[in-house]
């Protein structure tokens, strides 16, 4: 498999302490439509004609912005994913943005939740924003942060239980863990090389 990954934001209305990119609300700008298109375009000729994932930051503080990204790559023939925290699981027009965005080729969502964005947000939104996404036959897909290999903290211990009552309601989901060093930038590129990944960072 050989995909593409686009950091377009470093802006997030969360302030995890462990964001491989150090995000924040203070850090302003989004990859430019046309940027993001002639990235796309280099990398698809390369040959990363698989996946595509868009993330931040959080990709959906301009959510117009990357309608925009998915339109522009919408007949490329390759699978189109979104990373996002999910803090607009509670607010009902974002069911009709699902939707919209599923007509023009997105296929799933990427949500992170753990330990470390539990505190920014409520469980019953991160279960709205998963229901939103599946009943709008998107793919859904839990990412987690571990500290451990062993689950030997309490952070990971709290992330399982999370996650286990979250998995108990929806048949329909996968979750995937990373590990510390795997969140780290250093961690991030080595494992994009070994899965030959693509990955291109927003520089403003």
């Amino acid at each position: 498999m050989k995909g593409i990954r686009f950091v377009v934001t470093y802006s997030c209305n969360f302030m995890c302490s462990i964001c491989r990119f150090k995000c924040a609300p203070f850090k302003k700008g989004f990859m430019p439509v046309d940027k993001f298109y002639e990235h796309f375009l280099s990398a698809f000729e390369e040959g990363y004609r698989d996946y595509i994932i868009i993330e931040g930051g959080e990709a959906f503080l301009d959510i117009a912005r990357v309608y925009k990204y998915l339109k522009k790559i919408k007949n490329y023939c390759l699978k189109k994913y979104i990373v996002t925290n999910g803090y607009w699981g509670d607010i009902d027009i974002y069911y009709s943005v699902l939707n919209d965005l599923k007509k023009i080729g997105l296929n799933g969502l990427i949500i992170e939740y753990d330990y470390f964005h539990k505190p920014f947000i409520q469980e019953k939104t991160i279960l709205n924003a998963i229901r939103s996404a599946l009943c709008n036959n998107l793919n859904v897909t839990l990412r987690a942060l571990l500290k451990t290999d062993n689950l030997s903290c309490i952070e990971d211990t709290m992330t399982i239980k999370n996650l286990k009552d979250i998995k108990d309601k929806f048949e329909d989901l996968n979750i995937i863990f990373e590990t510390m060093e795997q969140q780290s930038l250093k961690g991030v590129l080595n494992k994009r090389w070994a899965l030959e990944e693509k990955l291109i960072l927003y520089d403003k």
